[in-house]
């Protein structure tokens, strides 16, 4: 994976073309990514749960990554 993420949200924009729900949540993560290089403290720490949010729902859809460690 790249270390840029917008880099990294745009190629991935570019491959789910054609699947509108994957491109909603590709496109969710760009406005996150744009929001927070902006943000100030509070509203970082907003992003962040909403980040959280749709990893939750991620994992919850596919499974938790492969590195997820269960509590």
């Amino acid at each position: 994976m790249d270390d840029d993420p917008l880099a990294y949200l745009l190629a991935l924009r570019l491959r789910v073309r054609g699947r509108p729900e994957a491109l909603r949540i590709v496109d969710r993560c760009l406005n996150l990514v744009g929001r927070a290089q902006t943000a100030d403290p509070a509203e970082f720490a907003a992003l962040q749960r909403e980040m959280e949010k749709i990893a939750d729902d991620l994992a919850k859809r596919f499974g938790a990554p492969a590195g997820a460690v269960l509590q």
